[in-house]
Order: C-alpha cells, then structure tokens, then sequence
C-alpha cells in the first residue's frame, strides 16, 4: 500500500472572485483530482515496492508496478534493441499466450503501435471496439490469441517502444478500508486566508502469476 496525496491550496481573494469560465476553486479540484490519478497510475505502471520506519519513525510504504513485476523474472522480456520485424513480433505473441487467457490486453506507446501497423497492414483486421473507462481500444486477433490494444499516452520518450501484454485477470487494484480516493476540505489553519482541501488516497496494485504476461520494450521502429 501506498498513501497519495494532492493538495489544493486558494486564497480567499482568488476563492471569491469571478474569473472567466468560473470559480476557481472548483477548477482547481478537476485540475488536481487529474493530477492525483495520474499518479496512481504512474506508480502503478513503474513503482518500486518498499517500505522502511520513515522519519522520525513513521512508516512510509511505496506499492510496487508492473515493470517492476515483470522484470523480476517469470514474465517473458523480449528486448527488442531495434526495429520490429513481423519474426519477432510473431516470437513475442507466441511466448505471450504460453499461459494465461486467449484473450488479453496490450497497453502499448507509440512506436509500438506503429510497427503493429506496418506489419498488420492487408494481413490482420483491426476493427475499432466501444470506448472503456475513457480509452479507445481495438481489437487485433492473432493466431496465438485475441488482443485489446491500447494506446498509453503515457508511454511517451524513453517509453514510446515500450508494450505490456497483459492478463487483466492478475491485477487488482486495492485500498485500506475507508482509504479510497476522497476529498477532504478545508484542513487549512484557522489563522490562514484561504482553502486548503486535499485529496489522499491509501491504496496498491496487486499482482500475481507473472508467466501469464509479457513485456516488449526497445523497440525503435
């Protein structure tokens, strides 16, 4: 488990006053309730799971991501080092359904999903399914299996050649109790001329049966 917090800090003047498109402070609130599940999702993909005593003896606790469990052995890693070639794709897809579901979702950047477009074009139908949680998915049936496809506009730079073949099945998102995502308001000082509200979460990914997931990363074109 980890504890994510995000804090929402406004002067009573900017509070109060009327500003173009509105209040601020609700603003605010949608600005930063983003920028709080943006990183979950962050420490969910790439987090290091540890824990110590902390400071002056408080605990501090970082949840663990799925590189991190990947990488650890028992998920099949192909280091791609270059180009993707429809051999290699072909090798990655069958090591990729060894185990697991027939069906699975690949969450990909985009040099990734470029070269799948290069190497499916006239040989594999791709056909757009319904928007889910927000993302658009399509969906690509192999020989080896069915895979929901993913663009992760989070998987830019060093990550754009990065793809994780995944079965959803091993993955849960949990929280302590009464610990979900909440917004607490008005946790300022009250000597202080404004609103602080805050959002916290107290939550981690579990994760399990690495042999069922797949990890493509290097790929440059």
């Amino acid at each position: 488990m980890q504890i994510f917090k995000t804090t929402i800090a406004v002067s009573n003047t900017e509070k109060e006053a009327n500003l173009y498109g509105g209040k601020d402070l609700p603003f605010q609130r949608a600005k930063k309730g983003t920028e709080h599940a943006l990183d979950i999702e962050r420490a969910f993909w790439w987090g290091q799971k540890y824990a110590d005593t902390g400071l002056y003896g408080h605990p501090r606790r970082s949840t663990g991501g799925i590189h991190e469990f990947m990488s650890a052995g028992n998920s099949y890693v192909q280091n791609q080092g270059g180009p993707l070639t429809a051999p290699d794709l072909n090798t990655f897809l069958r090591e990729a359904f060894t185990y697991g579901n027939e069906t699975k979702v690949m969450f990909a950047g985009g040099i990734v999903l470029q070269a799948i477009n290069e190497i499916a074009r006239g040989q594999i139908q791709t056909k757009p399914l319904d928007t889910t949680y927000g993302m658009k998915i399509s969906n690509w049936v192999t020989a080896f299996g069915s895979i929901n496809i993913v663009h992760n506009p989070m998987f830019v730079q060093d990550y754009a050649g990065y793809a994780f073949l995944l079965d959803l099945e091993s993955f849960r998102y949990r929280f302590m109790n009464n610990r979900d995502t909440k917004l607490s308001t008005n946790i300022q000082a009250p000597d202080a001329d404004g609103e602080v509200d805050q959002y916290i979460t107290e939550a981690g990914l579990e994760r399990k049966q690495a042999s069922k997931h797949a990890l493509l990363l290097g790929v440059t074109s």
